[in-house]
């Protein structure tokens, strides 16, 4: 009758469990009740991993449980490598414990006569989660009626960790997908495009509870990081990335799917360090791929295929939310012109011409009164002067809502620039499109200073100008056939004006790098992201 209570009580406490751990220390108590045996342990593996933890145990030799139970955290033994290599499949009688002939082996402490212990897997179905080991001390065999008391407990125990996994699973995919639109709320604030990488990491690791968030972005160069949060901080440097052969973001991106991994050493780039594990997504936007958002860890991170789906519907928030940016930017910059037209009419159709008229008044006026005295003469001659003076100023303010220059456009304008400090400029491009203004004009102070070093240094009269686009990047190269630079000046390109251009396009997420052979000219490239 009491074996009948125990195998009720059992049965009770596996049917009602949810948390794993609570239940193997339960179960494992009645268990060895049941059986009259000392001593028991449960490890516990995932799917087609070959890690392992002690979930439960009960009454262990004090050999086992020395350094807080070192011995049964660490190391193999034949159980698991039987488990793992698929030998283990039900109940069975070991010979020995590897684990005991280590303790004594290396004198760690008592091990109460114990030296064998039965082994019985944890399994639902085809899935095997585990191994249930139980021991006494001088018992070497266990009988078939005996094995099939614990094989059938084994399979309640399996039954209810598969019910918990799932059980756990739906409730982190709903935690998870809960943190996700806490998520996705913030970033749907976002409007300024160069914060806006570091605002949706922030965001993210700051909600989601993942070791690591970074965001990558595609450049002609390959992969530049331009967000990272890991241990709490947020680091907004942006810097390339080494990808090595067979990178996990490489991947992510070149097939356009979500990437996993484990084991595998992932480059962030410095500072940042690597990933030793996690999980890539690619960014897609009108159908081609502009980045990768990434997460994970330098050791184990824990993340599985729930993490996965849900950084996969994240990134397509994120690819979203650039696009939403890049239409509220063009539309402000719509705004913005429609603004400067506006003023620039109305200062040329009120102000200009009432200076205008104001100065043939003054001239009409002091023609018309011959007699007045010379005073009054040379204040209408002075009234004249400053009328003109103020016009000129105002037809100068006209042309600053919109750069010198650009008028007919930015190579045009860089053509007639040239040719004005004395330099025979030719320009190609392959494609013309309407660029955003702080971009535009980014570009053409960048080449008005390029050809002015090429007047002052290359001891040439050409120079070469190409703009090219793609879907993500404007490149502007600036080229001459002269002398070219120095070796070691062209490894510092520290001058003043080098790092006036090079601030200009880094100040816009950009890049600019000076390459120059002797005797064979020097060429200067700026990229700046659309």
């Amino acid at each position: 009758m009491r074996r009948l209570e125990l195998l009720r009580e059992i049965a009770e406490t596996i049917n009602g469990a949810y948390e794993m751990e609570p239940m193997l220390d339960a179960v494992l108590q009645k268990l060895l009740q049941l059986t009259g045996l000392q001593a028991g342990w449960v490890f516990l593996t995932k799917p087609g991993s070959c890690n392992f933890s002690c979930a439960a145990d009960c009454r262990l030799p004090p050999a086992l449980e020395i350094d807080g139970k070192r011995p049964m955290r660490e190391g193999s033994c034949w159980c698991l490598d039987r488990f793992w290599d698929g030998r283990l499949r039900h109940a069975v009688n070991i010979l020995n414990c590897k684990r005991i002939e280590d303790a004594i082996k290396y004198r760690w402490g008592d091990t109460q006569g114990i030296s064998h212990h039965a082994s019985i897997p944890l399994r639902a179905g085809t899935e095997l989660f585990g191994i249930l080991n139980v021991a006494s001390p001088g018992k070497t065999h266990f009988s078939g009626e005996e094995l099939a008391v614990l094989q059938s407990i084994a399979y309640q125990i399996g039954t209810a960790a598969h019910r918990i996994r799932l059980y756990q699973t739906e409730q982190k995919r709903a935690t998870l997908f809960e943190r996700l639109g806490q998520v996705t709320r913030h970033i749907g604030t976002l409007l300024d495009s160069r914060s806006l990488a570091a605002g949706i990491v922030g965001s993210a690791g700051e909600r989601m509870g993942w070791p690591g968030v970074a965001l990558f972005v595609k450049e002609a160069q390959g992969l530049s990081r331009r967000a990272l949060y890991q241990r709490g901080q947020l680091d907004e440097h942006i810097v390339p990335v080494a990808e090595k052969r067979g990178g996990m973001l490489a991947a992510a991106l070149a097939e356009e799917r979500t990437v996993q991994w484990y084991g595998h050493e992932q480059e962030l780039g410095a500072p940042g360090g690597k990933w030793w594990s996690g999980v890539a997504a690619p960014l897609v936007l009108q159908g081609e791929p502009f980045g990768v958002l990434a997460v994970g860890g330098a050791g184990p991170s824990g993340l599985d295929a729930i993490d996965a789906e849900v950084l996969e519907a994240l990134a397509a928030h994120v690819a979203l939310t650039y696009d939403n940016v890049y239409l509220h930017e063009k539309q402000r910059e719509l705004a913005r012109w429609e603004e400067r037209n506006r003023i620039a009419r109305d200062l040329h159709d009120s102000v200009s011409q009432m200076l205008f008229s104001m100065s043939l008044h003054a001239k009409g006026l002091a023609h018309s009164l011959p007699d007045v005295p010379e005073a009054a003469k040379q204040a209408l001659c002075e009234v004249q002067r400053l009328s003109q003076t103020a016009a000129g100023e105002m037809r100068a303010m006209i042309r600053q809502l919109r750069p010198v220059g650009l008028e007919e456009g930015l190579l045009t304008g860089l053509q007639r620039y040239g040719e004005g400090i004395g330099l025979r400029v030719s320009y190609a491009a392959a494609d013309l499109r309407q660029l955003p203004e702080r971009l535009e004009d980014a570009l053409w102070r960048i080449g008005q200073e390029a050809l002015n070093n090429v007047r002052k240094h290359a001891h040439s009269d050409m120079a070469q100008i190409k703009l090219s686009f793609t879907q993500w990047e404007a490149c502007m190269t600036v080229s001459d056939d002269g002398v070219g630079l120095p070796k070691r000046k062209a490894a510092k390109t520290a001058g003043y004006g080098m790092t006036t251009m090079r601030e200009r396009a880094e100040a816009l997420g950009g890049t600019l790098t000076v390459t120059s052979k002797a005797g064979k000219g020097t060429q200067v490239t700026v990229r700046l992201p659309l």
